[in-house]
């Protein structure tokens, strides 16, 4: 099977970035798969089909019900239409409004092939053998319409039953034990086509009852005669099916020969037109046996289960038959043992003969695979004159148009490299053996081939699994279908015709900010904050808007230069990316969501500048949606806001500003990076569904569940069921209109997505011209149910829409899902009648992986978050994941270092995470003992190997990097914002510790204790850490979780000193012991004891430790 994608590059959509793309070539290289026309004209052309061609399987859908403005009701079993079973059917009621014209019943499609015109094709009905609509005048009432791509082709074309290999063209086909009869409904094709729709033109009472359809078909039957005709006898069967040679017998009542019996030769002779008299017409009519016996020299049987067999006859006079009369077909196996006889009735038996010549046809399906087969005329006093038995013959049975095990194996998707293991699913119903296809030279991946877990992922790259089915009867080649895991995914923007304008560490800046005239005559606004975020590496952290600060018209916000004036359309600094052509240049922003509309976004734009002065020019601003979920809970959106360039243009600033006066509902306005683009360029900036995996026939294995599909009747909704394949196509060009603007009363389309989907992967529904605007609840009206092997798993309202230009009504819409179980099917229900969202075109459905600004995958899986404003609560274990701290270290009282705070983590921490998070040459303590009144830390080596803060134990730190002032996150779809100071670390393990909030560790007296609850009140008597000094608090506090505080545990009531490695106070810690807010401060000076001195001059004093203004103070 082939997988085939659009380019992966996995990240919130229309945001340029940032994952390795899973690749998968697709036909035309733009992910619609290239149809071939087959024909059965001529062996020597290719793409030749040898048999006629059942239009069932995955790859063939119904493709429209009724005439897609008013479809009938009472319709039933239409999932049987498609499927690979050719006995069951579907019932579609008369239409009893048909009109001389035309009124279509059903159509339907092959999604994977064309069919050349003179091709015929047609479909299968079934009936009792006395129902009336087996003796209608079909071209009177039926015609059939051929169509390609949803274009008609050529006009109705008139029915026939075709021509069989006895040139008689009744077409019917008895299914022993059933009582039913096949009938064929032909035409043949005036071009090529890919879907053939059956049409019923007037109205008659011999048509008002339902019609069963089994199937659609392509092609001719392959038939041969059971006779040593050199044409179409069993030496051409023997040769077009593969089989040695044959024998032919015929005998009497047995397949083998009798006594006396007389010779029936004439039966398997090469004429045709002779035969045996099975009845004679003498006054007492004798009915005698035909036996015709095949006999291979493989020592296989002769002829496959559901073969069509029977005999051509002649002389059989139907206007004297009557109720007790019939004909009875007999199989045997090669051990001309008789496997069963199966009764034609004079009904059947009067559909089967040509009233004018007499000449008839006798066929049933063979329901086992046979060697012989033998024809008994029956009845009391046979009268229907005599009856000639010419040959036998067989058809042989349609092949499917598609054929696929429901393996529904994991979808192909991205994986974290933070993980080293992946568990493999798919449908448990099929036995299946996982296989390893490929893999990253040198890795060590291991699979267990039963259960399909994936461990040792080690190296980056793709690796390809392989689920084959154990067990596919009948079929040479075993189903299969592939799964690809690009592990560790990275991204190179500018590969993809994108700068991101940042500044890389430990280069020299290529980028600064625009000054305060904006470099020219666009003054920047000093109501930014946190402004120098937007040029670093993590996409994350963001300038924000001061609310408090009023912001004129036609301010600048923030804007980007090139630290050395050049252009930025030709690559700065040795940059080998050059536009050449039109670009987008734009700002990626978060606004609030509540009351969003075009004209508040006309407040902001953007605008060049070149050398100071304004380049002027033809630039149209855009604003897409790129984040598919709203942020924390002031609900702000995240977007893009850019404007295309034309070629040519040279620019070397770029100024976010403001026209108008900024409203209330826009006053979050964070900004986290610049950007430009080749807007000519297949990226994420261009294309809202880069990246995403199309679910699709071809792609995943895609396919409309009518068994689950509710088909309601609707009046004047369009074309609302008419080409239902465009949901499974690879296009995104094609649609199916879904009514949402009337009353649906249950109606139901379920889609199976040939793939396991896990929740780590986003469900995108793309929509067509359609405004469903930033603050449109499409849940309201659309509601979308999740199921996995057939067990309803969850129900989802929440659509986020992505999309370029949302606040228009031009180019297409994305509405996105977050799933948090895995799922196999997807059931869309229309829940409410809305006019914003009438006749909802669907273009189809997509599955991509959410990912970070930063590309790396979102957080699914493999995001720790510990906010200090809130108690711990994780309950999953992680591995290798990125952790997100949220705590506020401050700084010294008396300068502005960072100074020394405590800190507790539930995780443990390498050197070179503790350097990632906290920075070069961060110092991290831990207590000792106390000891003569003094509190006695020693340094942690951070050098060290191995781990060196280690999890639940208390510590004090002194960080030397500068925190994120904000940081943007996703975590189950939801997007997130942490408010300041914000530290970083990767490949952090993490089990559960909810259970204990609170740890402590001892020395000598001493208690040092920590804890992950907001708030934890800190009782009086105890020391802090606060602005670099250690407090001894005369009252409780309530502190912020991952603090710590120190706990005399003599309760001496002494006041105690601090000492780090033998260095005591005025020694290098700068930690001073203070008393809390003592109400005789500034009145005296007192011992360790809480003497007062008689003095208040320290000089005068002797040696020793004293508390002055509530700082301990040592006289030497």
């Amino acid at each position: 099977m082939s997988m085939r994608f659009f380019r992966k590059i996995c990240f919130v959509a229309t945001l340029l970035l940032l994952a390795m793309p899973m690749v998968a070539a697709t036909a035309n290289g733009v992910g619609k798969s290239e149809k071939k026309v087959w024909q059965d004209s001529d062996p020597s052309k290719e793409n030749y089909f040898n048999n006629r061609r059942a239009l069932v399987g995955p790859g063939c859908t119904i493709n429209s019900i009724g005439d897609g403005v008013q479809v009938v009701s009472g319709t039933a079993n239409l999932q049987n239409l498609c499927n690979e079973n050719m006995d069951d059917y579907a019932t579609i009621p008369a239409l009893v409004g048909a009109t001389i014209v035309a009124s279509p019943i059903i159509s339907v499609k092959d999604n994977q092939h064309y069919y050349a015109g003179g091709t015929e094709a047609g479909f299968v009905i079934c009936a009792k053998s006395e129902a009336s609509i087996l003796t209608l005048d079909l071209a009177n009432f039926y015609k059939i319409q051929f169509l390609r791509d949803g274009e008609k082709v050529g006009d109705l074309q008139s029915i026939s039953t075709g021509k069989s290999v006895t040139g008689l063209g009744l077409s019917l086909l008895t299914i022993p034990g059933s009582g039913q009869v096949n009938k064929l409904y032909t035409a043949k094709a005036p071009g090529n086509f890919d879907e053939i729709k059956l049409v019923q033109c007037g109205v008659d009472a011999k048509v008002l009852s339902a019609i069963n359809i089994k199937y659609a078909f392509v092609g001719k039957a392959r038939e041969y005669t059971i006779t040593n005709n050199k044409e179409n006898g069993i030496s051409k069967y023997a040769q077009e099916q593969g089989r040695e040679a044959f024998t032919l017998e015929a005998h009497g009542e047995k397949p083998t020969k009798t006594w006396a019996e007389a010779s029936r030769g004439d039966v398997i002779d090469e004429d045709l037109t002779n035969g045996y008299a099975a009845v004679t017409a003498v006054l007492i009519p004798v009915s005698t046996p035909v036996t015709v016996v095949a006999k291979p020299s493989d020592n296989e049987e002769a002829f496959p289960k559901g073969t069509e067999v029977g005999f051509k006859i002649n002389g059989l006079d139907v206007a004297k038959l009557s109720i007790g009369d019939g004909a009875e077909l007999t199989l045997f196996n090669k051990e001309n043992k008789k496997i069963d006889t199966y009764r034609l009735s004079s009904s059947v038996l009067g559909l089967g003969v040509l009233k004018a010549d007499k000449d008839g046809e006798i066929v049933i399906k063979a329901p086992a695979a046979f060697s012989a087969v033998k024809i008994f005329f029956t009845g009391v006093g046979i009268k229907i004159g005599g009856t000639s038995v010419n040959y036998a013959f067989v058809r042989m049975a349609p092949d499917a148009a598609s054929h696929h095990c429901p393996i529904n194996a994991t979808s192909s998707r991205d994986v974290s490299g933070s993980v080293n293991q992946f568990q493999l699913q798919h449908n448990d119903t099929v036995k299946v053996e996982w296989s390893i296809v490929d893999c990253p030279t040198g890795s060590n991946v291991e699979l267990n081939t039963q259960t399909g877990l994936v461990s040792n992922l080690d190296i980056p790259g793709k690796y390809v699994f392989k689920a084959t089915v154990l067990k596919d009867e009948g079929r040479s080649e075993k189903c299969y279908e592939l799964t690809t895991l690009n592990y560790a995914p990275t991204y190179v923007a500018e590969e993809h015709g994108v700068d991101i304008l940042v500044n890389k560490e430990g280069e020299e800046p290529k980028y600064v900010l625009s000054d305060k005239l904006g470099g020219g005559l666009l003054q920047i606004s000093e109501g930014m904050k946190n402004r120098s975020a937007i040029l670093t590496t993590s996409l994350n952290d963001f300038a924000y808007r001061q609310s408090s600060v009023s912001l004129a018209a036609n301010t600048g916000l923030v804007g980007i230069k090139t630290a050395d004036g050049s252009n930025f359309a030709d690559g700065l600094n040795g940059n080998a990316r050059a536009f050449n052509g039109k670009m987008k240049v734009g700002f990626v922003v978060s606004v609030k969501a509540t009351g969003l509309d075009a004209n508040v976004l006309n407040l902001y734009n953007i605008k060049l500048y070149n050398k100071g002065k304004e380049v002027t020019g033809d630039v149209t601003t855009h604003w897409d949606a790129i984040s598919a979920g709203l942020i924390g809970k002031e609900e702000t959106r995240k977007m893009c806001l850019n404007v295309e360039v034309p070629a040519g243009c040279a620019f070397d600033e770029i100024v976010l500003y403001k026209t108008g006066v900024l409203s209330a509902d826009l006053s979050q306005l964070n900004i986290y990076y610049a950007y430009v683009a080749d807007a000519n360029a297949d990226n994420a900036t261009i294309n809202p569904v880069y990246g995403a995996q199309v679910v699709s026939t071809d792609n995943t294995n895609a396919s409309i569940d009518f068994a689950n599909t509710q088909i309601v009747q609707v009046a004047n909704i369009g074309n609302g069921y008419d080409e239902l394949s465009n949901l499974i196509d690879d296009s995104m060009d094609t649609y199916l209109t879904l009514p949402l603007g009337v009353d649906l009363g249950g109606s139901t389309i379920s889609v199976n997505m040939g793939k396991v989907v896990d929740k780590g992967q986003q469900l995108v529904m793309v929509t067509q011209n359609l405004a469903l605007g930033l603050g449109a609840s499409l849940g309201e009206g659309l509601k979308l149910t999740t199921y996995l092997d057939d067990e309803k798993q969850e129900e989802l309202t929440s659509w986020k829409v992505l999309g370029a230009d949302v606040i228009g009504s031009n180019g297409d819409s994305y509405a996105v899902l977050n799933p948090t179980k895995s799922f196999d099917q997807v059931r869309i229900t229309p829940v409410k009648a809305l006019s914003a969202l009438e006749n909802l075109q669907i273009k189809g459905f997509a599955l991509r992986t959410d990912m970070n600004d930063d590309g790396t995958l979102n957080g699914y899986d493999d995001l720790l978050v510990l906010d200090e404003d809130k108690t711990l609560a994780v309950t999953k274990s992680y591995t290798g994941a990125k952790m997100l701290l949220h705590r506020t270290f401050t700084k010294n009282a008396t300068n502005d270092k960072k100074g020394w705070n405590s800190i507790i983590l539930p995780v443990d921490m390498t050197a070179a995470q503790v350097v990632e998070a906290f920075g070069e040459n961060t110092q991290l303590a831990e207590l000792r003992a106390l000891e003569d009144n003094w509190i006695e830390f020693s340094t942690v080596n951070v050098a060290a190997d191995g781990v060196v803060l280690h999890k639940n134990t208390p510590y004090i730190i002194y960080p030397t990097k500068e925190p994120l002032g904000n940081y943007s996150y996703t975590i189950d779809g939801v997007t997130k914002i942490l408010d300041g100071h914000v530290y970083v670390a990767n490949g952090i393990n993490y089990d559960d510790q909810t259970s204990e909030l609170t740890h402590t560790v001892n020395g000598g007296g001493m208690t040092y204790a920590g804890s992950y609850s907001n708030p934890t009140t800190v009782s009086s008597d105890s020391y802090m850490f606060s602005k670099g000094d250690l407090i001894h608090t005369n009252k409780s506090h309530d502190v912020k979780a991952y603090r710590c505080w120190l706990k005399d545990d003599m309760h001496t009531g002494k006041m105690l000193m601090f000492s780090l490695d033998g260095n005591g106070i005025d020694g290098t810690t700068d930690i001073h012991v203070i008393e809390e807010n003592k109400q005789n401060t500034n009145t005296g000076i007192y011992n360790l004891g809480g003497v007062r001195m008689n003095t208040n001059n320290v000089d005068k004093l002797p040696k020793g430790v004293y508390v002055v203004n509530n700082k301990v103070v040592v006289k030497k």
